[in-house]
C-alpha cells in the first residue's frame, strides 16, 4: 500500500459507515410501509414477503452495528496517524 492510500483509508471508512448507517436507517423506518404495500396487492407472494422479511431483519441487525463500528475505526485511524506523525496536540499552550 501507497502512502496516499493509507492517508485516505480513515477518510473512506468513515464516509462507508455513514453510508452503511443511513441504509440502515432507512430500511428501519420504511420497512413496515415496504410490507404493508405489498400485502395489499392481489399478486402477493409469501415467499417473496419471507424473502423480503429476512432481508430487512438482516440488514437492520447488521448494518446498524457495522456502521458505528466503521466510524469508530476511523477516528481510531486517524487519531493513531496524528499520533504517529507527531501532529498530535501535546496538551499545553504556545
Amino acid at each position: 500500500m501507497d502512502q496516499k492510500t493509507v492517508a485516505g483509508l480513515p477518510r473512506t471508512t468513515l464516509r462507508a459507515g455513514i453510508i452503511l448507517g443511513a441504509v440502515g436507517a432507512l430500511s428501519v423506518i420504511l420497512a413496515p410501509q415496504i410490507f404493508q404495500s405489498l400485502q395489499l396487492g392481489p399478486a402477493y407472494s409469501q415467499a417473496v414477503g419471507t424473502v423480503l422479511q429476512l432481508a430487512f431483519q438482516l440488514v437492520t441487525l447488521f448494518f446498524m452495528p457495522l456502521s458505528a463500528a466503521l466510524i469508530a475505526a476511523s477516528l481510531v485511524m486517524r487519531y493513531l496517524s496524528a499520533v504517529l506523525t507527531g501532529t498530535a496536540a501535546t496538551g499545553q499552550a504556545k
